[in-house]
């Protein structure tokens, strides 16, 4: 088997290009030897949920009318995350490259290698840690934001966590995605989720003592470096040939095409 890493730098696009175009490459993958590795950010601030959250239980529409932020749903579960200057990544492949990992866990593990090497490249000294014992208790006591989530694999800056990530496999091929806040614009998410006023300020509370961003690494770092650097890591690790290659033309096409279809609208953006 010849595996091929195709790195797919993108430009900001809206919530709904966002979702079906990974699961546009999830889909159209199957077939292939190659994994997709993409990075995109968003044309507005955008939240994405869980698959299994329904959005008038969650989301509060007005706030986010008032302010311009869009809403799309993920095919991975967890819980709602603000995508707001940030670096947003999917990983996807064919189930048949057992090299990826043959599970949830391994794969996970296989990708945080390759972030964390990317990181290590950008200068931000990250560690490898289970933050899932440490945040059980509060768990209990109060709903968590999903990037402060119990998770396997953590990856941490000095204590905090520093990605959110989630992952969908299927019979047929494997998404992972996930987000580094550039900035802590994320931290706005629970002022845009139907929360009391004493939730809405402990998860603020929650978010700026739990997790970080790269800006408050105290690296002088642009988007373009880290994503540079990450892609750096994502290529040292898996030692694939590599293959640089935007959307086509076609693709594209096809992905607006998902975008706008009711059959999308209705599962992805309605309730």
């Amino acid at each position: 088997m010849t595996i091929t890493l195709r790195i797919i730098s993108d430009k900001a696009q809206s919530a709904a290009f966002n979702m079906a175009a990974d699961l546009f490459v999830m889909e159209s993958c199957a077939e292939t030897e190659t994994i997709t590795l993409r990075f995109y950010e968003w044309e507005y601030p955008s939240i994405t949920l869980g698959f299994a959250q329904k959005a008038p239980d969650v989301l509060d529409f007005k706030a986010m009318e008032k302010n311009s932020v869009q809403w799309v749903r993920r095919p991975t579960g967890g819980r709602a995350v603000l995508h707001e200057n940030d670096i947003t990544y999917s990983c996807i492949f064919p189930i048949k490259v057992e090299e990826m990992g043959k599970n949830i866990s391994g794969t996970y593990t296989i990708i945080s290698r390759c972030l964390m090497s990317g990181l290590y490249k950008a200068g931000i000294m990250c560690e490898y840690s289970d933050s899932a014992i440490a945040l059980h208790e509060t768990r209990q006591q109060i709903k968590l934001p999903c990037f402060l989530a119990p998770n396997r694999n953590e990856i941490m800056y000095e204590g905090r966590k520093l990605f959110g990530s989630a992952q969908k496999r299927t019979s047929r091929s494997v998404l992972q995605h996930g987000s580094i806040p550039f900035s802590s614009a994320y931290r706005k998410l629970p002022e845009y989720l139907k929360l009391l006023p004493e939730e809405r300020i402990v998860q603020k509370k929650m978010l700026e003592a739990k997790s970080v961003c790269i800006e408050e690494t105290n690296r002088i770092l642009t988007k373009d470096h880290v994503r540079k650097s990450l892609v750096e890591g994502f290529v040292e690790i898996l030692s694939y040939k590599v293959e640089e290659k935007k959307f086509t033309k076609d693709e594209t096409e096809k992905i607006n095409a998902i975008a706008e279809s009711e059959e999308f609208g209705s599962k992805w953006m309605n309730g």
